[in-house]
């Protein structure tokens, strides 16, 4: 297994992926059709303004399943009528408010304190945007695609690949801005700024893709229960159970901890919700080494009955929290098998180093 940090994409490929948005057809023609629906917008005035409240939350929904598509290692979603829609996936629009806040702040900062402190969000966006938009596509949590840890531990996942992003943003700002200095057809800035968020997309699932980093975000989601759907007696007694087993694991007993944790989910009654929700808080410790432990365990289950879906989905958000994470050496076969059952070449690979 390589070392960390260590980069994986070539030279060659770079070059590919930084034209990867105007040589596959399917993502040129997004492309082309975003850009006159903008055209389109900007030239109907006040009425634009509807047409803009359709295409900015189509545009977000785009450019999230570029993500994923690009991290799996699949081809390009082609853009269809369901992304148009006002209600349902509230989580991939979260782009488009970072991005206001991030504007909003930028012009805060330049009108009160100087253009320099008004830099600030954009080497935010620049260096750490890609990494939010890779955890908000894992968790579809936009408050974890705010928290540091993750976005850190994607950036050491991978490793000096992450940079070519960031670098490949800024080139093309200043292509952007010499355009504009030429006083350049307003178009051709237009379609250059769009080429730019898509690139950003694209590239990052593609970086994601060469250091194994999985993101299923295409597969038919398991819905995570949450406290408020839970019912309260529950909810307090599984807390109960997880403080129990945090006293354990805090004081190195993690085999202890874990076996509790594995009693208590015998007796419930729905097992499967039960491990996603004790997974889902363990997550938010520390360390998430017990966490995994956990999924482990949930996964020899979830391969024995077959449930490939959920299986790769599991070890897919695992991967996010550590990039050597495996099934245990008994699920091997069957985790393999799952993987290619389900054509995830990605998981295929990692799996069979």
């Amino acid at each position: 297994m390589r070392r960390l940090g260590a980069a994986q994409l070539r030279p060659r490929e770079i070059i590919r992926e930084i034209l990867y948005p105007l040589t596959d057809m399917v993502v040129a023609l997004a492309l082309i059709v975003f850009i006159l629906l903008e055209m389109l917008a900007e030239a109907a005035g006040v009425l634009g303004l509807w047409l803009a409240i359709a295409i900015l939350p189509a545009y977000s929904r785009y450019l999230l399943s570029l993500l994923a598509a690009r991290a799996n290692g699949r081809d390009a979603p082609t853009p269809g009528i369901e992304l148009f829609t006002l209600v349902g996936s509230f989580w991939s629009l979260f782009p488009l408010v970072l991005l206001c806040f991030v504007i909003v702040g930028a012009y805060f900062l330049n009108r009160n304190l100087s253009f320099a402190a008004a830099l600030v969000p954009g080497v935010f966006v620049l260096f750490l945007f890609p990494a939010s938009m890779a955890v908000l596509a894992v968790t579809r949590s936009p408050v974890e695609s705010l928290n540091p840890l993750a976005l850190m531990r994607v950036v050491h996942n991978c490793g000096r690949d992450y940079l070519l992003v960031p670098l490949a943003m800024i080139a093309i700002s200043f292509l952007i801005s010499y355009l504009a200095y030429l006083d350049a057809p307003n178009l051709l800035i237009k379609a250059a700024a769009m080429y730019a968020s898509f690139l950003m997309f694209t590239l990052t699932g593609k970086v994601l893709h060469a250091n194994a980093v999985a993101i299923p975000i295409d597969m038919p989601p398991q819905r995570e229960p949450d406290a408020e759907q839970l019912d309260a007696e529950l909810t307090r007694d599984r807390t109960k159970a997880l403080n129990h087993a945090y006293g354990f694991v805090s004081r190195g007993n993690r085999a202890g901890g874990l076996q509790h944790l594995y009693r208590w989910i015998e007796n419930e009654i729905d097992i499967d919700a039960a491990y996603r929700w004790f997974f889902v808080q363990m997550l938010k410790w520390e360390s998430t080494d017990a966490a995994l432990f956990l999924a482990q365990t949930y996964l020899t289950r979830l391969l024995l009955e077959q449930r490939d879906v959920e299986a790769l989905k599991l070890m897919g958000r695992c991967l996010l929290e550590n990039k050597r994470f495996k099934p245990l050496p008994e699920d091997m076969v069957a985790a393999l098998a799952a993987a290619e059952r389900q054509g995830n070449d990605d998981l295929i690979k990692h799996l069979k180093e």
